[in-house]
């Protein structure tokens, strides 16, 4: 895809010529000059979606000066080198107390700023419908409401009362703030070419034009069972859909990537909202099997200190649910359907670590002897942060003006030419000769990554030398026992690893580097992995192949969780948890408890494959749900027990769970063998089952999970118990081209009705509504279920699956 350096300037003009007439196309389209139906019709536009193969258009098509394709001119450095830049920390958010008020509202305890709208359990948008329009309205474009959320019961916040949110964030999608530069021999990026979270003050006015909120790397949630959590998000991006500086579209709705919440607040719901509005996200912070105190592991006699959140002591908050199913390392990421890709290139995503008793986030025991201890530090009673270090890897490229750049005529998966950790080009971070616990999380688009350590400078040690490492947490779920590795597993787009390394080996002034030895060249699927020593070489055909991180070991350290400390390596001791010391290499300690394999209650097979052109567009009016632009054609699609293949439709139901609590098997198939899928199940982890007849890691296996790698021809079977929300859901290929050209469908999960025992007061215990939202407010339409997707049509639920 990117022609490599030594490539003859003519080559590199002509490269760059075709770029640029590609950025002119878009600004065509965004500033409403011409349609994608035109370029069909002038023959520059595929069915598919994608540019023809012309030269002077195209990346693929064949070269005027060569028969080989014309390529994309390499991202400019302008001198930078690696590990020259500092890597930043994800930036912390500041947390403000809630206040219950009379009426059930929470008011945001702020002791500085304007005046902020309390929180509600349903929608400002009700009451701006109630009062036909005229109050709590959008105060930057004076049309619609001022919150985003839709109106009424459907969209209130499910179990109110229960998780009432005692603690609030505000926050903000907004232009970059000025001086963002990825290190600091590259260029500024403009305002519009990164669109990031940042802290929002109380009662800060919005503006047509965007306000500069945004950092240029993650910010971080921490979180704690026991504790939930309102956090409102304004969209703080320029009104002008054209404002994008090339990509981009200024609507936008947060997906909490897999958090256990109402489908509300699951940022999937087909409910975006518009510049000037917020949108009240309710995070429960719940633990999965609340309602089903029968299979909780109650057996165990540490079972209800592990069930836990941490207190501000050294004690701990009981909470009701299932201690296996207890979530750490999260993200949260923009989830606009059809701009999912672009919307998080541009920097939409942010980091979120959940504790728990077992994983309070100090590492010294606490009373009840439930916690693991794992590396994080001791200053505080919970979530420190000095040893554990959240890591997201993105994958950028730039123009020739070094602004970020996106091909949005890619169908198959826009890779970068560089991989930068915490929005930094290839930094550098300053550990001491001690035990880290390392979060991972592949924030890319569609690129592959295989991490491992290696010996970088050492007077002990040869440079390549593997560094091990204990595997001990998949996609935010912790393994039962901690998996000694030298190489990760392939980690697909949305994958968390968490591993434990310890740099006791190494004395202050040496490093090591974090390597990734997986080679891809397209956005189909990975190439194949490399040696460690080809690695560190580098490789033409992949920039991206090699050192991404360079961990400098050194002999003193400040404190990020208390300003006053330092640590001093030769006074302040390790007190983590070793995990290889005998109890846990024995298996007399565990993380914790395996969930059993059951008897599904029904299955499902849900086959991912390229069979466009899709059926995202009404064939009548030829208009898309939601409103997909000018996409002229989808040619990703997914088919549910061997029916019609269809691609993404939000008023479509292809899967309907009709009562919580219920075992299901699905079995996720790769309909070709050309592409790899990385496959997201939203709301529920479920535990991997197998891969047919393919090996299976122990990463991986009857592990909990919310992303697979389908692999090219493959296949996953999974255990799903869905329970405690109702709503609109959906699962998808987490190649976020993939998922926008629009490899996706909704499952709806139904609540119990009014007059059940289990019935909890919500209303989800028949489907949703589709919302469609407007500037002016949302409209409605009654949703279709297909019918393979309800289990009471005994045609697709009875005997054995089709066979795919």
């Amino acid at each position: 895809m990117y022609l490599p350096n030594e490539m003859s300037t003519l080559r590199m003009r002509e490269a760059e010529a075709a770029r640029n007439n590609r950025r002119e196309i878009v600004k065509a389209l965004s500033h409403a000059q011409i349609t994608k139906r035109d370029l069909l019709r002038w023959g520059l536009l595929t069915a598919g979606g994608g540019l023809v193969l012309k030269h002077g258009l195209s990346p693929f098509a064949s070269s005027a000066y060569a028969q080989v394709p014309t390529g994309t001119p390499r991202s400019p450095l302008f001198g930078s080198k690696k590990f020259d830049d500092p890597m930043p920390r994800a930036f912390l958010q500041p947390p403000i107390p809630l206040r219950r008020l009379p009426s059930g509202d929470a008011a945001w305890n702020t002791t500085q700023g304007g005046a902020e709208p309390n929180a509600r359990r349903s929608s400002y948008h009700t009451l701006f419908t109630s009062s036909g329009g005229q109050q709590f309205k959008n105060p930057v474009t004076n049309a619609g409401p001022l919150e985003g959320r839709p109106p009424g019961e459907l969209f209130a916040h499910q179990r109110w009362e229960e998780f009432f949110p005692k603690l609030g964030y505000l926050m903000s999608i907004g232009q970059v703030r000025g001086g963002s530069r990825y290190c600091h021999s590259m260029p500024d990026q403009d305002k519009n070419s990164i669109w990031s979270f940042g802290p929002r003050d109380p009662g800060m006015g919005g503006h047509e034009k965007g306000r500069e909120t945004g950092f240029g790397y993650p910010c971080l949630i921490k979180a704690r069972y026991g504790e939930p959590v309102l956090t409102r998000i304004y969209n703080d991006l320029p009104v002008d859909r054209a404002d994008n500086n090339g990509f981009g579209r200024n609507e936008i709705s947060t997906h909490f990537h897999n958090a256990h919440n109402g489908a509300e607040s699951d940022g999937a719901c087909n409910a975006y909202h518009f510049p000037g509005t917020f949108y009240d996200y309710h995070w429960g912070i719940a633990l999965a099997r609340r309602d089903l105190p029968s299979v909780w592991p109650t057996s165990d006699p540490r079972y209800q200190q592990k069930a836990s959140g941490p207190d501000d002591a050294d004690g701990l908050v009981p909470v009701a649910g299932d201690f296996r199913e207890l979530q750490g390392s999260m993200w949260f990421h923009d989830h606009r359907f059809f701009f999912t890709a672009e919307n998080v290139h541009k920097g939409n995503f942010a980091v979120c670590n959940i504790y728990s008793g077992p994983d309070r986030g100090r590492d010294t025991p606490d009373s009840a002897g439930v916690n693991l201890c794992l590396p994080s530090g001791s200053q505080l009673p919970w979530g420190n942060s000095d040893f554990d270090i959240n890591l997201a890897v993105s994958n950028p490229a730039f123009d020739l003006e070094g602004q970020l750049f996106f091909d949005v005529f890619d169908t198959e998966g826009f890779l970068g030419d560089m991989l930068c950790v915490n929005g930094a080009y290839y930094p550098y971070f300053e550990v001491l000769p001690r035990r880290y616990r390392l979060r991972i999380l592949n924030a890319s688009m569609a690129r592959f990554i295989k991490l491992a350590l290696a010996v970088n400078q050492s007077s002990r040690f040869a440079s390549g030398t593997a560094v091990p490492f204990h595997f001990i947490a998949n996609d935010g779920n912790f393994v039962v026992n901690p998996i000694p590795l030298t190489t990760l597993d392939e980690q697909g787009v949305g994958e968390r690893y968490d591993i434990v390394v310890d740099f006791a080996a190494f004395r202050p002034g040496e490093s090591v580097h974090l390597v990734n030895l997986l080679e891809q060249v397209d956005g189909r699927k990975p190439k194949g992995s490399v040696s460690m020593k080809d690695a560190l070489k580098g490789l033409a055909t992949d920039p991206c192949v090699g050192s991404i991180l360079e961990f400098r070991i050194v002999d003193r350290m400040e404190s990020v969780d208390d300003p006053h400390k330092t640590y001093f390596a030769t006074v302040d001791q390790d007190t983590s948890v070793d995990l290889s010391d005998p109890d846990w290499t024995s298996g007399r300690k565990t993380l914790t408890t395996q969930i059993p394999v059951v008897a599904p209650v029904r299955q499902r097979v849900i086959e991912f494959g390229r069979s466009g052109p899709g059926d995202s567009r009404d064939k009548r009016t030829g208009q898309c749900i939601p409103e997909c632009g000018d996409i002229p054609s989808f040619p990703w699609t997914i088919k549910v027990n061997g029916q019609a293949a269809h691609s993404l439709n939000a008023n479509r139901i292809s899967a309907l769970m009709p009562k919580p609590g219920e075992v299901e098997h699905w079995t996720f198939v790769n309909g070709g063998t050309g592409w790899d899928h990385p496959i997201h199940l939203h709301f529920e982890e479920a535990v991997t089952l197998n891969r047919g007849g393919a090996s299976i890691p122990s990463t991986e296996y009857l592990v909990r999970k919310d992303v697979w790698r389908l692999r090219p021809g493959g296949r996953v079977q999974v255990q799903v118990r869905f329970g405690e929300f109702g709503g609109a859901y959906v699962s998808h290929c987490h190649n976020t081209t993939h998922e926008d050209f629009a490899m996706l469908l909704r499952y709806q999960l139904l609540t119990p009705p009014p007059g059940s025992p289990d019935y909890k007061g919500q209303p989800q215990y028949v489907s949703t509504l589709t919302p469609l939202p407007t500037p002016n407010g949302v409209l409605w339409k009654v949703p279709e279920v297909l019918p393979e997707a309800d289990p009471k049509n005994a045609k697709f639920f009875t005997g054995a699956l089709p066979k795919i």
